[in-house]
């Protein structure tokens, strides 16, 4: 039987208000305990890079060019030093990923964009399934602007097949730590439609599909065993306006004849008045008169 110990009788060491921190660590360890820990370091969890490295540059006319234009001898030489970039970076990909293939990837990668897109319809229900789809990174651009909207898509069908275009591989923080980005070409037939609060028409058409040629990017942390491919952006070329595809709104009425031929009537006088200064020099002193 072991003997028993009294409880420790602190009532007679207390602490003073003015007690500075030596004097509370020399009484506490007379005491035998132990100074608190103070942690003021917050923890950081990194899923994914939050930018796109070495970004693929789409050739102009989708690669297109004749055979004789120095176009197309740039354009084989960017080919060539890709394939270069993309056979290292493979390496390095299946040597934490040895049953990864392009071919099955594209199919993957296919569901991932087609449900991701679906699920875009009604984020805000569908938030847990699409942070396993998408990136943080991709989900904040993909709903920046359909707080006040509505959206409808379908995927109607590919005209071509997908097909991966580049292999990118980088350490993060850390040697080891590796992500890997795959950007595929997607050339496929979508629906789009975007309304507004009030319920009208701002993009797109629901009745017409139209021809879309994108270039995704896929990121997964292949240094983690766990780690899941998902969409993280789209590439676009240096020089375009638009970041992203946006389908022009087409009319879903016919319009009636007379009042455009009446419209352009009165915008052809109006053109002539203002091209004329003469004519409205003329008016202006009819109206003083």
């Amino acid at each position: 039987m072991q003997p028993w110990d009294p409880p420790v009788d602190l009532s007679n060491d207390k602490a003073n208000e003015n007690e500075s921190t030596s004097d509370l660590r020399r009484r506490l360890r007379r005491n035998g305990m132990l100074p608190p820990l103070l942690f003021y370091d917050r923890p950081i969890n990194i899923g994914h890079t939050g930018t796109i490295f070495d970004p693929y540059i789409p050739p102009d006319g989708d690669g297109q060019s004749s055979l004789l234009s120095t176009k197309r001898l740039a354009l084989l030489k960017d080919n060539l030093l890709n394939k270069g970039k993309n056979y290292k970076d493979l390496s390095l990909l299946k040597s934490h990923e040895p049953s990864f293939n392009s071919k099955r990837f594209t199919i993957e990668a296919e569901n991932i964009y087609v449900e991701a897109h679906d699920l875009l319809q009604n984020y805000r229900q569908n938030e847990s399934r699409l942070f396993e789809l998408v990136t943080e990174k991709a989900l904040v651009d993909m709903t920046a602007d359909l707080k006040l909207r509505t959206l409808q898509w379908k995927f109607v069908g590919n005209i071509e097949p997908p097909r991966v275009v580049q292999i990118r591989c980088n350490e993060l923080l850390s040697k080891g730590n590796v992500y890997a980005q795959v950007t595929v070409r997607f050339y496929t037939q979508q629906i789009l439609s975007i309304y507004n609060r009030f319920g009208r028409l701002l993009y797109g058409n629901p009745d017409t599909a139209v021809d879309v040629l994108e270039y995704v990017v896929f990121e997964r942390h292949i240094s983690d065993e766990y780690g899941t491919w998902r969409l993280h952006g789209k590439v676009s070329r240096p020089n375009s306006t638009v970041n992203y595809t946006y389908i022009p709104t087409q009319r879903l009425f016919p319009v009636n004849s007379s009042t455009t031929s009446e419209s352009n009537k009165l915008i052809s006088n109006s053109r002539n008045d203002v091209d004329n200064p003469i004519s409205l020099n003329s008016l202006n002193k009819d109206n003083m008169n």
